[in-house]
């Protein structure tokens, strides 16, 4: 058998890939294994998203800024926190936005607008993902 012969001959037999006898019984286990691993994921996500907006809303309410035992630390915290807000401000007015006053508002609320932008970019990127597949 010379070579030419010989090549369309193996193309011919892989084309197609043969038929096996347990074909429906392999791919119902491994559907049902899929889904019981979406199921544990999504209950593992759910429950760690749970626990983390608990402990973010405990810490979130129970922050306090006081003077009381420990003055350096939060004069340090007041300072990065003035830094951070003026570089902020400085970008905002580089962008026209300068009459938005991020000084006077409080750090709980500039917490939580960051938060709010950040879920919204997280869903924005979940419903592309999930377009895209």
């Amino acid at each position: 058998m010379s070579a030419d012969e010989f090549d369309p001959m193996i193309e011919r037999l892989f084309a197609r890939t043969p038929p096996l006898a347990d074909e429906a019984l392999f791919l119902a286990v491994f559907q049902a294994r899929l889904e019981k691993r979406s199921r544990w994921r999504s209950l593992i996500l759910t429950a760690a998203a749970v626990i983390g907006g608990g402990l973010a809303l405990r810490e979130g309410v129970k922050v306090n800024f006081s003077d009381e035992g420990g003055a350096p630390v939060v004069q340090g915290l007041r300072s990065a926190s003035a830094a951070a807000q003026g570089v902020v401000q400085t970008g905002l007015d580089g962008l026209g936005l300068g009459s938005l006053d991020l000084m006077s508002g409080s750090g709980m609320v500039m917490f939580w607008a960051v938060a709010g932008a950040l879920v919204a970019m997280l869903a924005a990127g979940a419903v592309k993902l999930s377009q895209d597949v």
